[in-house]
C-alpha cells in the first residue's frame, strides 16, 4: 500500500483525468467565490484541455472562479513564454471572465516592481473573498532541481520572503528570463497543493523528494499538505512510499504517551504505546525497583516489532512512544519502515523526577530514572532525529514536532 499522498496512474492520460477532477472538486468545495492557481509547462496542457469540455466544463461555475497563476516569465501574454498567456489560450479565453482572470503584469519597469503589484492584488482579493484561504488549490509542477514555481534552489525568493508575491532576476533553467513568483509564504495560505509530474525524466527528482531532501519542493507547505499525481515512469519506488513511523522516545517520565499520542491524532495516524506490550513479570520487576536488563528488554522489544510489522502489513502508518534508550533497541523497532523518523524527549532529569514522584497508579518508580539515564544512548548524528524540550506544554510539543517534520509529511516522506 503506497501513500496517500502519492496517487500513481498508467498513463499521462489518467493523470490529467485526475488532475482536471482535483481541480473541479476544489472549486466544487470552495464556497462562493473559488480561487485555482494554475501553472504553466507541457504536463498541464492536457488538464486545460479537459477543463475546457464535458463533463468537467460545466460542472464549474465560471462567473464565481477566480484564475490565478503560481509564477509568470516577464513577457507579455501574447509570448510564447507567458505561463498565463498559454493558460489562457488553451482554457481560460474560451471560458472565463476577463475580471475573473488574475494575471501577473508586465507591463511595468521590472519584475520587483510586477512583484509587488501582484503581492498587492493577492491580499486586497482574499480580504475581499473573506476566507482564511489565499487559494482553494494551487497547482505545481515540478522542476529537475527540485524548484516550483520561480522558487529555485539557493536563490533570494527560496531562502524565504514574507511578502506573497518576489521578483527573480535570474531563472537557473530555460527560459532564462526574469520571473515573478508565488513565495513559500503564499503558498502557505493555500488549502490544498496539487503536484503533477510524468516521465522517466523526473523519476529522479521524485525520489530525491520522497525521500526528504531539502528542496524547494519538500519545503512547500499549504494548509492541507500536498498531494503529488504523478505518472507510472516517474513515480519513486514502492518501497520509498510505504507505511511511514515516528518514534517518540525518551526515558519514563518525558512525556512520551501523552506527545505521541496528541501527533498520532494530530496526523490521523495509528498510535502504538509501547509501555503496553510489556508483559506482567517485567511490570512487576520494574514496580519492585529492579531495572530492566537487556535479556528482559529482549522479548518486549520482539513484540513491539511485531506489532509494527502488523500495522505496516495493513498499510498503517504509525507513531510509536518507545523508550528506546540504545540505539541496538532502536534497530530492532525502526527498520522496519524505510521511512521514519526519531524524535527524542529530553529534559532535565529533576525535572523528569518531579514528574515521575506525581504519576500515580503507574509501575515504574522513579527510583529506576537513574538507571534509564545512565542506559540512554543519545541518537547520533546519522540517526537524524529531532531533539525536543520537554519542559514546554505539551500542545506546544506537538506543534513543534509537527512543524519541524512538515517537509517530509507534506511530501509523503513522513
Amino acid at each position: 500500500m503506497t501513500d496517500a499522498r502519492w496517487r500513481i496512474f498508467p498513463d499521462a492520460s489518467a493523470l490529467a483525468e485526475a488532475a482536471a477532477e482535483t481541480i473541479v472538486a476544489a472549486i466544487e468545495a470552495g464556497g462562493d467565490v473559488p480561487a485555482i492557481c494554475l501553472t504553466g509547462g507541457s504536463t498541464p496542457r492536457r488538464v486545460y484541455d479537459l477543463l475546457g469540455r464535458d463533463p468537467w466544463v460545466s460542472r464549474i461555475p465560471w462567473q464565481r472562479v477566480h484564475w490565478f497563476v503560481g509564477d509568470e516569465r516577464f513577457a507579455p501574454t501574447s509570448d510564447e513564454r507567458s505561463n498565463m498567456g498559454e493558460v489562457r489560450r488553451l482554457l481560460l479565453d474560451r471560458c472565463a471572465p476577463m475580471e475573473n482572470i488574475h494575471g501577473v503584469r508586465t507591463d511595468v519597469t521590472d519584475v520587483h516592481a510586477a512583484a509587488q503589484l501582484y503581492d498587492a492584488e493577492l491580499r486586497s482579493f482574499m480580504a475581499a473573498r473573506g476566507a482564511d484561504t489565499l487559494f482553494d488549490l494551487v497547482l505545481l509542477g515540478v522542476g529537475p532541481d527540485g524548484h516550483v514555481a520561480s522558487l529555485f534552489p539557493g536563490s533570494a525568493a527560496a531562502r524565504g520572503q514574507s511578502r506573497w508575491a518576489a521578483g527573480v532576476d535570474h531563472a537557473a533553467l530555460a527560459p532564462f528570463v526574469p520571473r515573478v513568483t508565488l513565495t513559500f509564504d503564499a503558498l502557505s495560505s493555500c488549502r490544498d497543493l496539487l503536484f503533477m509530474a510524468e516521465g522517466a525524466g523526473k523519476a529522479e527528482v521524485l525520489l530525491r523528494i520522497a525521500q526528504g531532501d531539502e528542496l524547494p519542493a519538500t519545503r512547500v507547505t499549504s494548509q492541507q499538505g500536498a498531494v503529488w499525481l504523478v505518472d507510472e515512469a516517474a513515480a519513486p519506488p514502492a518501497d520509498v512510499l510505504g507505511p511511514r513511523i515516528i518514534l517518540v522516545m525518551g526515558v519514563s517520565g518525558s512525556g512520551k504517551t501523552t506527545i505521541g499520542g496528541a501527533l498520532a491524532a494530530r496526523l490521523g495516524w495509528s498510535f502504538l504505546d509501547a509501555d503496553d506490550l510489556h508483559s506482567d513479570a517485567m511490570k512487576a520487576k520494574m514496580h519492585s525497583g529492579a531495572p530492566l536488563t537487556d535479556l528482559d528488554r529482549a522479548p518486549w522489544l520482539q513484540s513491539v516489532r511485531d506489532d509494527l510489522a502488523r500495522r505496516k502489513s495493513e498499510g498503517a502508518d504509525v507513531v510509536v512512544a518507545c523508550s528506546a534508550l540504545k540505539r541496538r533497541y532502536r534497530n530492532v523497532i525502526v527498520p522496519a519502515f524505510a521511512r521514519s523518523r526519531n524524535v527524542h524527549l529530553r529534559g532535565a532529569s529533576a525535572l523528569i523526577a518531579a514528574r515521575l514522584e506525581k504519576r500515580k497508579g503507574h509501575y515504574m518508580p522513579s527510583a529506576l530514572l537513574g538507571d534509564q539515564l545512565s542506559v540512554l544512548e543519545d541518537p547520533a548524528e546519522d540517526e537524524h532525529a529531532l531533539v525536543v524540550d520537554v519542559e514546554s506544554p505539551a500542545p506546544t510539543q506537538v506543534g513543534f514536532i509537527a512543524a519541524r517534520l512538515q517537509r517530509f509529511i507534506n511530501t509523503g516522506r513522513l
